[in-house]
């Protein structure tokens, strides 16, 4: 604590009106120089530590008045020096324990630095993405979404897709979403393989029908698909 905050307070008005000023300037300048020596063993001294610092027989003059001394440890204390010294340490400990949690959240910021910075640039390109599809016309959305089917084609019969297209990219003179947009969710690889399922079901279930029942599919089955 010494080195820390060598000093302490000393408050003038307090050292004057105090009853220190009543005895001589010896016992005074021995007073002030006992708190001096106390301080800076930060407020640990016992009765015998001091009668060998001072080699004076008048230390006993100070007490109990002005100091205290325990009969068991002989360990003297200044009472208006404990009380600072017990401030400054919580204060310093407060201080320490702000920034141990201050090394630890630069800590983990330092970690989480690279991760963080690929979400927000993920969610930046998110909104830009969405930003530019809202600026799209309806038209030019159902030409993304034709181009998009492309990439199944070669695990989905080219048929089958189109039609699939034709179906989900549906929408009226007035509407501002295909089909497809008015969905909660919308995996195209999910709706494809349903898709297919549903249309060998169909074919294996008519296909004592005539070649003209066969050709398309109607209204109500496609129904199933929403």
């Amino acid at each position: 604590m010494s080195k820390e905050l060598p000093y302490f307070k000393f408050f003038t008005g307090e050292w004057l009106n105090g009853d220190i000023t009543l005895e001589d300037y010896e016992l005074q300048g021995l007073f002030i120089n006992v708190c001096a020596y106390y301080w800076h063993r930060d407020c640990e001294a016992t009765y015998e530590q001091l009668s060998k610092k001072f080699r004076s027989n008048r230390i006993v003059d100070l007490i109990p008045e002005f100091l205290k001394c325990d009969d068991e440890t002989n360990q003297i204390s200044i009472r208006f020096l404990d009380e600072q010294f017990s401030e400054f340490t919580s204060r310093k400990k407060k201080l320490s324990d702000a920034g141990k949690r201050g090394a630890k959240i630069k800590k983990q910021l330092a970690m989480n630095k690279p991760p963080l910075n690929e979400a927000l640039a993920f969610i930046e390109e998110e909104e830009e993405e969405k930003e530019k599809t809202r600026k799209k016309t309806i038209e030019e959305r159902r030409k993304d979404f034709s181009e998009s089917l492309l990439n199944f084609i070669p695990d989905y019969d080219a048929k089958m897709v189109n039609e699939f297209f034709l179906y989900w990219s549906e929408h009226g003179q007035n509407d501002k979403k295909m089909r497809f947009e008015k969905q909660t969710s919308f995996s195209i690889e999910r709706r494809l393989g349903t898709w297919k399922r549903n249309e060998q079901n169909f074919k294996n279930g008519t296909k004592n029908n005539t070649s003209a029942n066969r050709a398309v599919t109607t209204k109500s089955e496609r129904q199933s698909f929403e």
